[in-house]
């Protein structure tokens, strides 16, 4: 059996948006996924809101040779370093201290769930992702049967691909909703993807899209009839902002 990749389970015991909604499903189901997110989970939390000077324990040198090895550091200093700096920390009851040492926890826990140095690699080299912009996603006039229906556009982006991650608020209806990068000539048109039963997804821009052209964002009704064009049924849309574009921004096109 496939399990979900440890990473993600590791991103989203902290919070982040990772994965795929396959991934979603099997550690809904599998119980050796869940229980991992669930250990994660919890010292994430006892990391930021408790106190780790009463819960966790010192992690044995190894666990911070494994890591300094993980990140092309000298093991031995950098295991005599943040076990000095966790002693500190203790000794002196500061919040900056336990803050330190719950992050210590943290990494220990990452290490024991993951069970591999080869995970934490991975971790400590995802990439910084910061929000480019949030967008308010409305129903047109030409479609007055989705007067009530409402979304929202949280673009990321890191250094090397930009994600948009949708959600649309509208009733059930027989089809599924579908994510579009439309055109500023309202007629060409790319498909980013399904959102899943709770009418949600993220989605990552293909590569060498040049988002100046395509600068809506639209959420299209499609009716399972195995076609791949747009269903012309406009759910909500809304533009990219400027800041959105990259260089040269945008003149803002019409909705």
């Amino acid at each position: 059996m496939s399990h979900t990749d440890p990473v993600i389970l590791a991103l989203r015991a902290l919070g982040e948006t990772a994965g795929a909604a396959d991934d979603t499903g099997h550690a809904q189901t599998c119980p050796h996924c869940r229980a991992e997110l669930a250990r994660l989970t919890e010292v994430v939390d006892l990391a930021r809101h408790g106190d780790p000077g009463e819960h966790l324990e010192k992690p044995p040198p190894q666990v911070w040779d494994r890591i300094a090895a993980a990140v092309g550091a000298d093991p031995g200093a950098a295991s005599a370093g943040r076990r000095s700096r966790a002693r500190r920390g203790i000794l002196a009851g500061r919040p900056r201290g336990r803050l330190a040492v719950g992050l210590a926890g943290l990494a220990a826990g990452l290490i024991i769930g993951i069970g591999s140095t080869a995970g934490v690699a991975q971790l400590t080299r995802a990439p910084a992702t910061r929000v480019v912009a949030q967008i308010e996603l409305s129903p047109l006039p030409e479609f007055p049967q989705w007067h009530d229906a409402t979304g929202t556009a949280l673009m990321r982006a890191t250094a090397s691909q930009q994600v948009i991650v949708v959600t649309l608020h509208a009733p059930r209806r027989p089809g599924f909703y579908e994510v579009w990068l439309l055109a500023r000539d309202g007629i060409s048109m790319i498909s980013l993807g399904d959102l899943n039963a709770g009418h949600t997804g993220t989605f990552t821009v293909p590569p060498g899209v040049d988002l100046r052209d395509y600068s809506r964002i639209d959420v299209s009704l499609q009716p399972f009839n195995g076609s791949t064009q747009h269903a012309r049924t406009s759910v909500v849309r809304g533009s990219l902002p400027a800041a959105a574009l990259g260089p040269g921004g945008g003149s803002g096109a019409a909705r």
